[in-house]
């Protein structure tokens, strides 16, 4: 092993996967490389200890994608450029501000700089994107968990401190299929407590907080400022954090210096008083791994139950800044 290769796809969760040179020009492309400066956990990264990148997230997928499709090549490149299309935070201001990182992903891998290294390698982007359009393994099909997903729960309970088994001690229990994990029955419980404890953080009052104000800060600076959302969707979380603390705005300024110095002065309202923002739970990512080739749902009660107590997390209250 190569120590500059060792250190491009370095990540703490699975074993070492030897790259090829077509995924080492990509991982060294700007477009990959942007990636290191986007938390995958959103506005959340600011005040919780879930900081890791999306290429982070990114190198996991591709990882597991190789560990289980060693010789698909196409599949590999799709992993790694799944996610190139992703805004300032990863999610936290899509929704607010309408952009589909989905269709920016797309642009990007018919851009110059990913299209050419892709046909150095008689690779056309346009099956990249194909693959990255269908229900694959990646994203899992129909109601079963797709490795991108197992990556993101691996990673945030990491990250949060909430694993207990490290995934490369597990991989051996885990197989990928056609349409996505499968597993035994056991393993299969977990990986379902996994996801619901990862979807109680993610999608707690206080995460969807930060997002929202996050997102708040900067529709209020485009209001101020007017900033081209062309160039906006190239943007770093670095660059929109120094954006908004240099802001016309004096409340996106408040938000931002909040969110970085001062969360302890974010407060949640479960009565609405309207002097706040509307916050609650837009979608509950309720995939499920399966076991000999059915979702686990259909064999388990227990799993089921667990489903069950994940469609349950709801909420509807408001956040906002005290001065105190």
């Amino acid at each position: 092993m190569q120590v500059k290769e060792a250190r491009l796809f370095s990540e703490p969760l699975y074993p070492y996967i030897k790259p090829n040179k077509l995924e080492i020009k990509l991982v060294q492309s700007k477009s990959l490389r942007r990636l290191k400066h986007l938390a995958h956990f959103g506005a959340g990264s600011l005040v919780s200890p879930v900081v890791h990148s999306r290429f982070e997230h990114t190198l996991g997928v591709w990882k597991l994608t190789a560990f289980y499709f060693p010789e698909d090549i196409e599949l590999r490149v799709a992993a790694l450029l799944h996610d190139i299309g992703h805004l300032p935070f990863s999610h936290s201001v899509e929704h607010t501000l309408k952009f589909n990182h989905h269709q920016l992903t797309e642009q990007y891998i018919i851009e110059d700089e990913i299209s050419s290294i892709l046909q150095q390698y008689y690779i056309s982007p346009y099956k990249i994107i194909e693959i990255l359009n269908e229900s694959s393994v990646i994203t899992g099909k129909e109601n079963i968990l797709g490795i991108d997903h197992l990556d993101s729960f691996f990673r945030d309970t990491y990250m949060a401190g909430m694993i207990e088994t490290l995934p490369k001690d597990l991989l051996h229990k885990i197989r990928c299929n056609s349409k996505g994990i499968d597993t035994d029955i056991e393993t299969g419980h977990y990986l379902l407590q996994l996801i619901l404890s990862d979807h109680k953080l993610f999608l707690s009052p206080q995460m969807i907080a930060v997002d929202r104000l996050l997102a708040e800060a900067i529709k209020l600076h485009w209001s101020a400022d007017t900033i081209n959302k062309d160039e906006f969707v190239r943007l770093t979380d670095s660059d929109v954090i120094s954006i908004l603390k240099a802001s016309s705005s004096g409340e996106a300024k408040k938000i931002i210096n909040t969110l970085l110095f001062s969360p302890d002065k974010i407060r949640i309202n479960n009565a609405k008083t309207g002097n706040g923002y509307q916050i609650g739970i837009r979608k509950v990512y309720s995939k499920v791994p399966m076991y000999e080739g059915r979702a686990l749902t259909e064999r388990s009660i227990e799993a089921r139950n667990t489903l069950q107590d994940l469609h349950d997390l709801s909420f509807d209250s408001e956040v906002l800044i005290t001065s105190e």
